[in-house]
């Protein structure tokens, strides 16, 4: 098991499987039970601006996982891998960043009617639900000098319909268009780490 927790530029990888990554990409690797436990104590390296990718190895992934929410204030969030007939994917730009259209569920909201809202929102798009399959992403940040730890639901969709696509200026969205595999790959590194890792995965398939 494994999960990864992305930061800045960075990532945090939770893991049981010493031998299942690369360790020349990690700058710190801990392994030792007493310093685990002090990271799970404090995790506060996650927000002070620490340059480098973390390993953390150890047999309570889901509790290391869980003491990252314990320190930082948690938000769930809901977003869509959107497709079109030609295997191209809906992207936006925004603050400088190609993007996935995503947002915060509100309250009392089911999380999957977040994301077909939120793609709504930032895009026009009228989407319907491509596959039961869900993927988790977790990204700490500061905000208002405030830890948080965004827990984003992503769905897989299909655009249907003529979409008359309207990138939502209010939420700084500048631009919208379609990507394939090649034009993703021309502008990886003006994706955030995250996204450029879940759609790496995502075009892998």
């Amino acid at each position: 098991m494994q999960k990864i927790v992305y930061f800045d530029s960075y990532h945090l990888l939770i893991t049981n499987k010493p031998d299942s990554f690369e360790k020349s990409n990690y700058t710190i690797i801990l392994t030792d039970e007493e310093k685990v436990f002090d990271f799970r104590t404090d995790p506060s390296m996650l927000f002070n601006g620490f340059k480098g990718n973390i390993a953390l190895i150890t047999q309570f992934v889901e509790e290391a996982l869980e003491s990252i929410f314990d320190f930082a204030d948690g938000i769930v969030a809901a977003g869509g891998i959107i497709k079109n007939t030609d295997g191209q994917v809906l992207t936006i730009f925004r603050r400088g960043f190609w993007d996935l259209p995503k947002g915060k569920v509100e309250p009392g909201e089911k999380i999957e009617d977040a994301a077909l809202r939120e793609v709504k929102e930032e895009t026009g798009a009228d989407v319907v639900r491509a596959s039961h399959r869900t993927i988790v992403t977790y990204h700490c940040y500061v905000i208002k000098g405030k830890n948080c730890i965004k827990e984003t639901h992503w769905y897989l969709m299909d655009v249907v319909g003529s979409n008359t696509l309207k990138p939502q200026t209010e939420e700084d969205i500048e631009s919208i268009e379609w990507m394939n595999k090649a034009e993703f790959e021309n502008k990886k590194l003006l994706f955030y780490p995250l996204i450029s890792s879940l759609l790496t995965e995502y075009f892998s398939k």
